[in-house]
């Protein structure tokens, strides 16, 4: 009996072999009825049995007909939420199936029809099952996309840069599989250079990382003021919690770029999110400003800082009191490790490598030309303010001649 007569004896009983094959596959992750009726998967099997059992007997690849079908397997269990590594086991059940019934015949066929028709078999649903895996692929990397750009347009109008409705609102998050209800918490990330698109990925992959395992709910992604911005459900309920978490993912080993978060001060369902937005947007820009680097920064961190970048003009009140050590950059040096020494003569001496009897000659005449007493706590408050308006107008202006008042 030739290798062509037995192509034919399957052909005969394909019903059959196509019933073995679904009864193999159902029950797979993901072959089930929630995701599809039996009906369905038998019939994609019945075509692709009948092409690979008629390919058995010739050479060359599969029929584009037949490399069509796989691919719209691999499509449609894209959609229907089927793992990949499960397709990809369907297809060798149908193996399994058509082997175990060619060897039915081996007796009949020659040693060399023998191996070359199970090395056909083989070379045949290898080919369809690369078909399938690669539109599979193809498929969920454009429902990826899509649902990226929803996000991203859901983000958008959330923040501010978009007006919408409640309605519309809870309508675009559910089709991306958010609960509108649930408290999110705003991040926003500082980077170096905002228009590092590159840079802002990695960051944003290290911080799903970092997040993703500690909410089993939705986090969103968008942008806000050309900075990446997240949309955290809270883990537990508590934004206590989430700093915990954001921390422990800045203080992970990882590549070259800087991570600055600012963190929101509140959570909210989704329709009143605008605010915490722009909570965490000041935050990471007060800190931006600073100078800081590689550290989760909340809104009640720099409240005084943000209360003077929204003021920008008693901002520069604040500021122009320190004119007179602006020409002394000894001496407004002096005066920001002084402070971060804790108001320590000894510790800011050794800080600066200058005498131990240095720094309180130069405190002394700080005082004298501002006028104030940094003795007396509402001259510090005013002084260390007046610091701050210094900072943040200096970066404003591109100026970084001093080094910025480190948080106490």
């Amino acid at each position: 009996m030739s290798l062509a007569d037995i192509v034919n004896r399957m052909l005969e009983s394909v019903d059959d072999l196509t019933g073995q094959i679904t009864r193999q596959v159902w029950g797979m992750p993901g072959y089930d009825d929630e995701h599809m009726l039996t009906t369905d998967l038998a019939a994609r099997v019945l075509p692709n049995v009948k092409s690979v059992v008629a390919g058995l007997a010739t050479d060359g690849p599969p029929e584009e007909d037949t490399l069509a079908s796989a691919a719209e397997i691999g499509r449609s269990r894209a959609l229907q939420g089927v793992p990949v590594d499960a397709v990809m086991r369907s297809w060798m059940a149908a193996e399994r199936v058509l082997l175990d019934n060619l060897l039915v015949h081996a007796g009949a066929m020659s040693t060399e029809e023998l191996r070359r028709a199970v090395h056909r078999l083989g070379e045949l649903i290898g080919s369809l099952i690369s078909r399938s895996v690669e539109e599979y692929r193809h498929t969920q990397s454009e429902v990826t996309t899509h649902y990226d750009r929803l996000s991203a347009d859901l983000v958008a109008r959330l923040s501010g840069e978009r007006a919408a409705g409640p309605e519309e609102i809870e309508r675009l998050a559910r089709t991306i599989g958010s609960d509108p209800g649930l408290p999110h918490a705003a991040v926003v990330v500082g980077l170096p250079d905002a228009a590092d698109t590159a840079a802002g990925l990695r960051v944003r992959r290290h911080l799903l990382a970092a997040v993703g395992g500690h909410t089993s709910a939705r986090i969103l992604i968008g942008s806000m003021d050309m900075r990446p911005l997240l949309l955290i459900p809270l883990p537990g309920g508590s934004m206590d919690a989430l700093r915990t978490v954001l921390e422990n993912g800045v203080r992970v080993p990882r590549g070259p770029d800087p991570i600055l978060l600012g963190l929101s001060q509140h959570a909210a369902p989704l329709y009143a999110v605008g605010p915490i937005c722009r909570e965490a947007r000041w935050a990471v820009e007060v800190a931006h400003r600073l100078g800081w680097s590689d550290r989760v920064v909340g809104l009640g961190d720099v409240a005084p800082e943000v209360l003077l970048l929204r003021n920008p003009d008693i901002a520069a009140l604040l500021a122009a009191r320190l004119k007179p050590l602006c020409d002394r950059p000894d001496l407004l040096r002096t005066l920001r490790v002084y402070l971060k020494c804790g108001m320590s003569a000894r510790a800011a001496a050794r800080a600066l490598f200058v005498h131990q009897n240095t720094v309180p000659y130069r405190i002394r005449t700080i005082e004298r030309l501002l006028g104030k007493n940094l003795d007396d706590v509402t001259a510090l408050s005013d002084v260390i303010l007046a610091l701050r308006g210094l900072d943040l107008l200096a970066e404003a202006d591109g100026d970084h001649a001093t080094a910025p008042l480190e948080a106490t």
